[in-house]
């Protein structure tokens, strides 16, 4: 107080108008540093802060490296499945129905009844892998209708080597449902008709590919025998595959 305000740029003798080295000056209730803070203040100034250039070529460099990995495995295991398939030559079974017998073969409008005995041949083609039957489940159908289901017993074919084998299907049931009574009524005019009805024997079979080496293999294969055709003798209700009858069956895997 009493003195007049400085005219710019001219201070008294003396004053230094530098301030002091860390000098902190307040203006308007904020605080302003005399020098920035260093670059690692912006790098580690708690969580949210953003990944150095560093970190993210690390990160990039990590996810090539694994996709490219990754490539090389699908890659590996492609190749190797191909060798196999060109050096083993995988084959599935033959099966070949020998003879299918039909007892008690009764079709009525209120019931069936019939026992198939059926007889196959089943042969291994491959020269290096061996064959194992681990379970046999057969069914026996007329026109896409199911009339019976059972069980084989499991067996093995060591390569090119051919074995038999039976099973027996049989029903006696009543028919309460539309589809299964418009089947029984379609046997029925076949047997009272030319004497013959048409069969199929299919199978589902859990099969186990296994060569000399390490390499094994499980899969299912389905057998389909179809247009199997029983000739009977009078009314009897027994009859035997016609002579002209196909027997080799499909098989898919």
């Amino acid at each position: 107080m009493g003195y007049p305000p400085p005219m710019p740029g001219q201070y008294p003798p003396g004053y230094n108008n530098q301030y002091p080295p860390g000098y902190n000056y307040n203006y308007a209730g904020y605080n302003y540093p005399a020098q920035a803070p260093p670059a690692a203040y912006y790098h580690n100034n708690g969580a949210g802060a953003y990944p150095t250039q560093q970190e993210m070529n690390a990160a990039a460099g990590f996810a090539r490296g694994f996709l490219i990995g990754m490539m090389l495995l699908f890659f590996c295991i492609f190749a190797s499945t191909i060798v196999l398939w060109v050096v083993l030559r995988p084959q599935v079974p033959e099966f070949h129905v020998e003879s299918l017998a039909v007892a008690n073969f009764d079709a009525k409008q209120s019931s069936f009844a019939a026992a198939w005995d059926a007889n196959l041949t089943a042969k291994n083609p491959n020269t290096k892998i061996r064959l194992y039957f681990n379970q046999i489940e057969t069914f026996m159908f007329y026109d896409d209708q199911p009339l019976a289901s059972s069980y084989a017993n499991p067996f093995s074919l060591e390569t090119g080597a051919a074995a038999g084998m039976t099973t027996r299907l049989a029903t006696n049931s009543s028919v309460d449902e539309e589809v299964e009574n418009e089947a029984v009524e379609k046997m029925a005019e076949d047997y009272n008709g030319p004497g013959a009805v048409e069969f199929s024997l299919r199978m589902a079979v859990w099969t186990t590919f296994k060569s000399d080496s390490w390499w094994t293999r499980r899969s299912t294969v389905r057998v389909f025998c179809e247009e199997l055709k029983v000739a009977f003798v009078g009314k009897t209700g027994k009859g035997s595959l016609a002579p002209d009858t196909n027997r080799d069956c499909l098989v898919f895997v």
